[in-house]
């Protein structure tokens, strides 16, 4: 009898003893502790959302509240450009008085020399005037005019004199009008710097608050994500362990184990070749396909240790080449679970496994099964 003729009649047995040790199918009960897994992933997705709406509603509270500071920065800078131009205006003013005061000043010193000089000249005349002997009295007209002419340069210098004074005294009191108004805008130029200041402030808090809120938000946005992924997966599990329909997982099946694929599902081969040939690093983990039952672990001839699992709905999965495995008769085993370690492959002269899916006791090409690499 042929190997393949071999596991064909294996496989009939295996089926006979299929209905005797198992009337039903090959279903194990995980479903409770997925739906409570499930409803706990539920709590946290809600939990998360719900938060995501409060940052979203401190992310509008905060945003408000910037812009209304940025906008009153705008308004106190227009107020301090404003505030700024007209100092500059009180400067330029104070300048200006600053250079007429010191022009006054020095026309205030000429003249008063001039006015000394002129006194001194005037005195001599008056004292000779007052010395004119009797003779000379006689001439009253002369000395009327000479009185008349000194009283009117008097007068002069008395007009000129005050004249000025009055005006060093009017320059005087508009620079220290100037000097109080300058350090008015000052002290109020230096209040609007410091409201503009607190406002930057303000601004940078509320910058510094709206990035750790969308930080957290980014955080929560990133794991509800991770949560739908495991829920999805939590739900696409729980369909599985409730129906146990095999065919739902075409596709989607994971590999028996990672390694070179040596040879394909090819039954018109001489001799057929109905699964496939893996070859392993010795002693590498064999993994189960997904969940089913251990309807077989023992040694077959030509195959080494060999391990089938039942999946329901007549499908089966064959592992050969084996090592080891401790699997016991009618074990249910979990997707991923290991069921043994690569051994001894003689046809590929290499470690691996041979790895076959049947659909009652004919072998099916189990690529289509299998996740994509």
């Amino acid at each position: 009898m042929s190997i393949h003729n071999t596991l064909s009649y294996f496989f009939l047995q295996i089926m006979v003893l299929t209905f005797l040790f198992l009337p039903g199918s090959a279903q194990g009960d995980p479903s409770r502790k997925l739906q409570s897994e499930i409803e706990t992933r539920q709590e946290q997705l809600s939990k998360h959302k719900r938060a995501i709406e409060r940052l979203s509603q401190q992310e509008r509270e905060v945003y408000s509240k910037l812009a209304k500071a940025e906008d009153r920065v705008d308004e106190i800078s227009l107020i301090l450009t404003s505030r700024e131009d007209e100092l500059a205006g009180i400067v330029a003013r104070e300048a200006e008085t600053v250079a007429e005061f010191e022009k006054l000043s020095r026309e205030t010193n000429a003249t008063r020399k001039e006015l000394t000089a002129l006194l001194g000249n005037i005195w001599p005349i008056f004292l000779e005037s007052q010395g004119k002997g009797l003779a000379e009295l006689m001439q009253w007209s002369d000395l009327d005019r000479e009185m008349t002419w000194l009283r009117a340069i008097y007068r002069q210098v008395e007009e000129t004199y005050s004249l000025l004074q009055v005006q060093s005294a009017e320059l005087s009191a508009s620079l220290a009008s100037l000097q109080k108004l300058k350090d008015e805008f000052q002290a109020g130029l230096s209040q609007v710097n410091n409201t503009k200041n607190q406002l930057l402030n303000e601004k940078l808090g509320f910058l510094k608050d709206l990035q750790e809120i969308r930080a957290q938000k980014l955080a929560d946005e990133e794991m509800i994500a991770e949560i739908i992924d495991v829920i999805d997966s939590l739900d696409y599990q729980l369909s599985v362990a409730t129906h146990k329909e095999f065919e739902t997982l075409k596709g989607h099946l994971i590999w028996p184990a990672r390694g070179r694929l040596v040879s394909s599902y090819n039954p018109s081969n001489d001799p057929p070749h109905n699964g496939l040939s893996i070859s392993l690093e010795e002693n590498s983990t064999v993994q189960a396909i997904s969940w089913g039952k251990v309807m077989h672990n023992n040694t077959l001839r030509g195959f080494g240790r060999v391990v089938i699992l039942l999946h329901g709905e007549d499908y089966y999965t064959l592992y050969a080449y084996l090592s080891e495995s401790s699997l016991q008769i009618g074990q249910e085993v979990e997707k991923g679970e290991v069921i043994g370690r690569s051994g001894y492959y003689p046809q590929i002269d290499n470690h691996g496994i041979y790895f076959e899916l049947r659909f009652k006791q004919k072998a099916i090409n189990p690529i289509p099964w299998l996740e994509k690499s």
